[in-house]
């Protein structure tokens, strides 16, 4: 809700110096009221872009302690092929990835507010960005097809990329980072994929997911590898 506060407060503070200018005018005071039109339209200017910024936080979640934000079901469908149905924390469904590989990926996007910002409400925010399929082997992983998908809807400006590039304004942002974590694709495994205030885990949930981690090696009875190419359908981010 604080995101939307201020572009509010700044729109209206645009809107009482646009009413100014209308005045100015009024009285014929062409000078001022210029100047004032145009200091107000850049004020709702600056309200626009905050309310973009607001947008695209709201793809992001607050982080105040360790929480899990997705679930995984493993399905075998052939060697090195599974179905993940992955559940994130915000939706009832589960939904089925196609993942190509020996192990699946999980990544997310953290951003970490400074100290005086925490104080006034405002808490760590991360975005899961993508699930991807990777090989135990690298030489595998360099040379066989692969899977990515995004996890996220693109919406309002890049909060990320802004950051990045006028993070130090105010000194607001502690660090921003990406976090990853994967675990091996087994049949039947479950797991959980958990945000901690130092970034992604994942735990096991049943006893397939226990004895994969348990018995996880590197595969070394591999096919020949083939030419590299990508699975791509609509919800898929390329790399």
């Amino acid at each position: 809700m604080v995101w939307w506060i201020l572009p509010g407060a700044v729109g209206l503070f645009g809107v009482i110096i646009l009413l100014t200018a209308f005045g100015s005018f009024g009285k014929f005071r062409l000078m001022a009221g210029t100047t004032r039109l145009l200091s107000g339209g850049g004020v709702l200017a600056l309200a626009g872009f905050l309310s973009m910024l607001g947008l695209n936080l709201q793809t992001y979640s607050r982080l105040t302690h360790e929480q899990t934000i997705a679930t995984i079901d493993v399905a075998y469908l052939e060697p090195q092929f599974y179905l993940a149905n992955v559940r994130l924390a915000h939706e009832v469904q589960p939904r089925p990835y196609e993942v190509r590989g020996d192990e699946i990926e999980f990544k997310a996007r953290i951003i970490k507010w400074s100290p005086w910002a925490n104080i006034i409400g405002y808490d760590a925010v991360y975005r899961l960005d993508r699930l991807a399929g990777q090989y135990t082997d690298i030489q595998e992983d360099l040379q066989k097809p692969r899977t990515v998908y995004r996890l996220h809807d693109e919406r309002g400006v890049d909060t990320f990329e802004l950051v990045k590039k006028r993070g130090g304004w105010l000194k607001a942002v502690d660090a921003y980072y990406g976090s990853g974590t994967y675990v091996p694709m087994i049949a039947g495994a479950s797991y959980e994929i958990i945000m901690t205030q130092n970034g992604l885990i994942a735990r096991p949930l049943n006893e397939a997911a226990r004895k994969g981690l348990h018995d996880w090696v590197p595969r070394r009875d591999a096919a020949p590898a083939s030419p590299v190419t990508s699975l791509m359908d609509k919800d898929q981010l390329a790399e």
